[in-house]
């Protein structure tokens, strides 16, 4: 498919904005191969301390200090890095794929041809786009271009473009709430600077710390709305001298002053994007709003709590001796949340893409539920000794997954059944089409099975397993890398895979269908692939 991708920005992100990158996202990044200069490069955000003032001595004090992340969510946790430093991974990405991004060029207008038989519906949105001058972002010499396309990927916010072309409404909830953020590099002797920090103090207001790479600090600071700081506010003079300052009066006895600066705003807590009828027809795409408006309205709501719990200042002791309010509030909800803010927690419900329970058989993996993303266990490659971890073999490459968990090969009934198995999915009319059509490329298949073994390694020679599970190609030989095994005598981390995802090595088997994006999609035992057939029946031609 051909893609155009544009800007209206001049150059990537220089400084400023988003610096978080949770754990599923961190996955995702992985699953795309272009992880490791985000590791290089970011701050690892490891532990969380929470202060608030004792009313007593008029210092702030540290009430506790934990993991940042509750549990071991993901084999990633969360990494600190500016917006721009992202987007230059993702830039050098695309244009190992050929793919430039299009800059100095905006949007204007936007229209979706309906109900046509016209050839040219096949691209149906006509964007026109607008070339800007270095200069002066409204004068250009050029015409105005008319882009037709099949599909349109908005990306551009809650007060977006696109979302006022096509009439979809936003709901302003006003929170009462402002925010004054900065990066700058402190000088400080406040002990924690060096971790996600939320400080309180009375009168003075909240903080949000962050550590951030190249020895900068990401600064939140409430601005009271009924106080100094909204005066000053209203002046529009405030600037990051000010911010420090009002930060200053709340870390006190700690001193704080900074000499660089990278980026600084201020923001208020107001705009919540508002439900909206759904407009994709084809049954796919419908399942993009069924699936991701419940996790933005669970977001918004997450944001909310943690808001009204940082800004909200009153303590229960004066000493100390009892958690104040807040910091029980913040940790509370941290941990309510923690999956959902790691992004590992969200679970899809049933869709064209989610197979219905009914139509499954979870029971042959208790720990795995349908539209989950596939937790990550390490498990062995059968042809090398060498572990991995399970979704590190899910590359985000369009294609499905079917996970195959026979149990132990070395009993002949379980030898049976995987080769009863092999043979009846080549039978199936949707699964051979699905397994014998090639990709674009004609580099792989589109669905792609995988087998997972309790066996030794030892005791299973791959080349007498099916063939679907080591296929042929003329030039390359063999592919090896299909088969695992759940054997823990060659690490002392692998082993726990049929455990940790509730498998029994006894029972009839276990078959996972893993999307593109390695949400669990459909579930069954090794008999069950007409059930599989009848899922992919539901949208697949």
């Amino acid at each position: 498919m051909a893609t155009r991708i544009i800007d209206e920005k001049e150059t990537r992100t220089q400084t400023g904005h988003a610096d978080g990158i949770q754990s599923r996202t961190l996955e995702i990044l992985d699953s795309f191969g272009i992880i490791d200069p985000i590791l290089r490069q970011g701050v690892s955000d490891v532990d969380m301390s929470y202060w608030a003032l004792n009313k007593e001595t008029g210092r702030v004090e540290r009430r506790k200090r934990h993991g940042s992340s509750p549990g071991k969510l993901s084999r990633y946790g969360q990494i600190l890095l500016n917006q721009g430093a992202v987007e230059e991974v993702f830039l050098d990405y695309l244009k190992g794929k050929g793919q430039e991004v299009e800059r100095n060029l905006r949007a204007v207008s936007m229209e979706i041809s309906q109900g046509s038989r016209n050839p040219e519906d096949d691209f149906p949105v006509a964007v026109e786009v607008k070339s800007l001058s270095h200069k002066d972002d409204e004068k250009s010499s050029e015409a105005n271009e008319v882009i037709h396309a099949r599909y349109v990927i908005a990306c551009d916010g809650a007060h977006s473009w696109a979302r006022n072309q096509l009439n979809v409404a936003v709901e302003e909830r006003s929170e009462d709430s402002t925010w004054g953020v900065l990066d700058i590099a402190p000088i400080t002797d406040f002990p924690d600077i060096r971790q996600s920090c939320a400080i309180q103090s009375e009168p003075h207001g909240s903080i949000m710390t962050a550590p951030r790479e190249n020895r900068l600090v990401r600064f939140y600071i409430h601005l009271d709305e009924d106080g100094e700081s909204k005066i000053e506010m209203d002046h529009s003079d405030i600037g990051p001298k000010d911010l420090v300052d009002m930060a200053q009066k709340i870390m006190k006895p700690y001193q704080l002053t900074y000499k660089y600066c990278d980026w600084w705003s201020i923001y208020p807590v107001s705009v919540w994007p508002h439900n909206s009828d759904q407009m994709n027809d084809p049954i796919i795409l419908e399942t993009y709003h069924t699936e991701r408006h419940p996790v933005a309205e669970e977001l918004m709501e997450l944001d909310t709590q943690l808001v009204h719990a940082y800004q909200d200042d009153e303590n229960e002791s004066p000493t100390g001796a009892k958690q104040d309010r807040n910091s029980g509030g913040i940790d509370s909800i941290r941990e309510r949340f923690s999956g959902f803010m790691a992004g590992v927690g969200v679970t899809y419900p049933h869709s064209a893409l989610v197979a219905d329970e009914k139509c499954t058989n979870s029971s042959v993996a208790k720990n795995i539920k349908l539209g989950m993303r596939l937790p990550s266990f390490r498990v062995t490659y059968q042809c090398s000794g060498s572990p991995i971890h399970l979704t590190e073999r899910l590359p985000s490459d369009g294609f499905w997954r079917l996970l195959v968990f026979p149990g132990d090969l070395r009993r002949p009934e379980k030898m049976d059944d995987l080769i009863s198995f092999a043979e009846t999915l080549s039978c199936r009319s949707h699964l051979s089409h699905l397994r014998k059509k090639q990709g674009s490329s004609g580099r792989s298949l589109p669905l792609e099975p995988i087998l997972i073994h309790s066996s030794p390694i030892v005791s299973v020679n791959l080349l007498e397993l099916p063939e679907i599970f080591h296929p042929f190609d003329e030039i390359m030989g063999w592919d090896y890398w299909r088969v695992f095994s759940d054997d823990g005598t060659y690490d002392k981390e692998t082993g726990q895979a049929y455990k940790w995802y509730g498998i029994e090595e006894q029972g009839a088997g276990c078959l996972v269908l893993c999307r593109p994006d390695q949400h669990v999609a459909w579930m069954g035992s090794l008999q069950d692939v007409a059930g599989l057939d009848n899922y992919f029946a539901e949208f697949c031609t």
